[in-house]
């Protein structure tokens, strides 16, 4: 039963690796767009969903520049903000979709076996060295993302008692410090390509310049109240690409 998977799995790539013979280096162009989360690094908001879409222009083989738009219908509490990134890139030549499917063929193989004989965890390792493995092309890009934050503060308003049996009232969440917004960005864009088409994962890092959003603390006990900026954020982006 193992062999006859192991040949249908192996089949199966070589055909997709035939399909792909087109040159991927002459494409200078992709327009791509998809969803993502953003989320502070020191704070507890969670993740915020982020709507985006991106073009990117190839200035020569392993240099370009990306354009693009995102929104988010929330940002740390705060109604949410509209951003227009702008970064430089440099990527790494694009792998033959066949020379990738038959790397990962050999690893599918080892694959099989962990999810055979092994315990879970390694075959969860596996799993990402296999998925990993079919990468084209891995692009990395530093910029930065100009914005408009608008909605209000996001402030809760509660009481507590103290150890002196006093009833005190506190103001927490999060202040909006200013509208116009800029971040710095940095990242690397993952891309999986199938034909003109390409699945792309993109972490990448924020510092917000601007100090928009503050994490906002107050109460009767205290003299000064905490109002610190949040500056670093964390952002993950999976979306669809065509290449042109």
């Amino acid at each position: 039963m193992k062999k006859i998977v192991a040949i249908i799995l192996v089949s199966f790539i070589t055909f997709l690796a035939q399909a792909q013979k087109i040159n991927p280096e002459s494409f200078t162009r992709e327009l791509s767009g998809g969803v993502g989360f953003n989320t502070p690094f020191s704070d507890s908001n969670g993740a915020d969903a982020v709507y985006w879409m991106n073009y990117s222009h190839y200035l020569g083989r392993h240099t370009g520049v990306r354009f693009g738009a995102q929104f988010m219908p929330e940002s740390m509490g705060v109604d949410g903000y509209v951003g227009f990134p702008v970064a430089l890139s440099l990527r790494t030549g694009m792998r033959q979709t066949s020379d990738a499917y038959l790397y990962g063929g050999v690893l599918a193989l080892d694959l099989l076996d962990a999810f055979i004989w092994d315990d879970g965890d390694f075959f969860t390792n596996a799993l990402a060295v296999f998925l990993l493995s079919l990468v084209n092309r891995a692009e990395f890009f530093v910029g930065l993302t100009p914005g408009y934050v608008y909605g209000s503060s996001h402030l809760y308003q509660s009481h507590y008692y103290g150890a002196d049996g006093n009833r005190y009232n506190e103001t927490y969440g999060t202040r909006k410090a200013s509208s116009l917004y800029c971040s710095a960005d940095a990242g690397i864009n993952l891309s999986w390509r199938i034909w003109r088409f390409t699945l792309n994962m993109t972490p990448a890092v924020h510092y917000n310049v601007t100090g928009n959003y503050h994490a906002y603390s107050a109460n009767e006990e205290t003299i000064h109240p905490q109002d610190r900026p949040v500056r670093w954020f964390f952002g993950m982006n999976f979306g669809l690409g065509y290449l042109f």
